[in-house]
């Protein structure tokens, strides 16, 4: 089955932005092959995001849209780091700033905020975290035509007692992977309810933060794991204890393979703590 998808017009009228440029006809539609086979292709988009910032909720719808036309390929973590997700005047009782993400933040080279990395691809004349956040839906159409080269399937077990969450992900190689692999392990909770600023500088007392990345599981950087060959398949074991303030029926694990040297994620995917 494929989807025809306006997705230059519809992504920006979809998030309020208007464009005076005329598109020629034949660039208009793109289809995306998203067939039946069990070989999917997912795309992570790590939002650079911040409490603070004007810009960012409208980046936010776009990264919804994202997901909602390629429902269960798309996995989002929200890195809120930089000066505008600093807990300052009006901000300063809510903080969602995370020792990890901040390295993310500096490693990757964020411009500001709102900023997106899609599958951390490089794309010709873009900063590694993209800031024109009108391009997010074409770059991420992109990514997700590729074949992907694995599966990642992480497996989770929840106990509420002492709320501690156990991780089996399973990585299944359908071609030969690529060498000096990492596997990243990470949590991130949505439905958190809390202050956003919008333009006009209007605080938002009740907008609603998803995908807020709060923990590197397996450290900040993953593990390495073995480069499989096709066909074989490994699994790998990690646990994290949830923080007190986390509400586990609104948090996930997110899981990628990723590309040491390029720092390219291969495959991703995500489980709900607790199961619905």
């Amino acid at each position: 089955m494929k989807r025809t998808l306006l997705y230059i017009a519809l992504a920006a009228s979809m998030t309020g932005f208007v464009s005076c440029d005329v598109i020629d006809e034949n660039d208009r539609y793109i289809e995306v092959e998203n067939a039946g086979s069990d070989k999917v292709q997912r795309l992570l988009i790590e939002e650079f995001t911040g409490h603070r910032c004007v810009n960012c909720p409208d980046g936010a719808a776009i990264v919804h849209d994202i997901q909602e036309y390629y429902p269960g390929r798309v996995v989002v973590v929200g890195i809120h780091a930089g000066m505008l997700a600093m807990p300052l005047g009006e901000f300063s009782d809510q903080n969602f700033i995370t020792p990890e993400g901040m390295t993310y933040y500096n490693t990757f080279g964020v411009q500001g905020n709102p900023a997106a990395m899609l599958n951390r691809s490089r794309f010709t004349g873009e900063d590694w975290a993209i800031r024109t956040k009108e391009k997010w839906m074409t770059y991420s159409i992109s990514e997700l035509e590729k074949e992907p080269c694995c599966e990642v399937t992480p497996t989770v077990t929840y106990d509420a007692a002492t709320r501690e969450v156990s991780i089996t992900t399973e990585v299944e190689a359908y071609s030969n992977m690529p060498a000096n692999l990492n596997l990243q392990v990470l949590v991130v909770e949505s439905n958190i309810v809390g202050k956003q600023l919008k333009p006009g500088d209007v605080v938002d007392e009740e907008y609603v933060h998803n995908h807020v990345l709060r923990k590197a599981v397996n450290d900040t950087w993953g593990e390495s794991i073995v480069s499989l060959v096709e066909g074989e398949k490994t699994t790998y074991t990690s646990s994290v204890t949830l923080d007190e303030k986390w509400v586990a029926e609104n948090c996930h694990i997110v899981v990628f393979v990723y590309e040491n040297d390029t720092k390219h994620v291969l495959q991703c995917n995500e489980s709900a703590v607790v199961s619905e």
